[in-house]
């Protein structure tokens, strides 16, 4: 499917995403961006500046976070940690994702099975919470 994104103004941007996902988008302070199955486009933040668009090709992506100066990636059955460099950490999961929330340090995940699961994102890791 085509991905048209235009600036106020004049400048308009296409892309072509894969359209077996909805299109979706979010916003953290000062960083707006939208994402696809396999990619995130981050949205210019002035208007002489491009998008940038990060590929994806691990699995399909279901919510897309910044988290900090990275992306917090929950995909289709694994959330990756992204910083600067590249991945920095990684879970697995059972079962499909279905669905997740982020409030900036606690990420809470919940699989097509019901099963419910939270980590810490702190730095560089992902550190599970384990209801006792």
């Amino acid at each position: 499917m085509e991905l048209s994104i235009s600036l106020i103004g004049s400048r308009e941007w296409r892309y072509v995403v894969p359209g077996w996902r909805d299109v979706s988008f979010g916003i953290s302070g000062q960083t707006a961006y939208v994402w696809a199955a396999r990619s995130i486009i981050v949205l210019p933040s002035h208007e002489d500046a491009n998008p940038k668009v990060i590929p994806f090709d691990e699995e399909d992506l279901i919510v897309v976070f910044v988290a900090g100066a990275g992306w917090l990636l929950v995909c289709e059955t694994s959330m990756r940690l992204v910083g600067a460099g590249g991945e920095i950490g990684q879970v697995h999961f059972r079962e499909v994702v279905e669905q997740a929330s982020f409030d900036g340090h606690i990420v809470s995940v919940k699989d097509v099975g019901s099963a419910e699961y939270r980590f810490e994102v702190s730095g560089t890791n992902l550190v599970e919470i384990i209801d006792s």
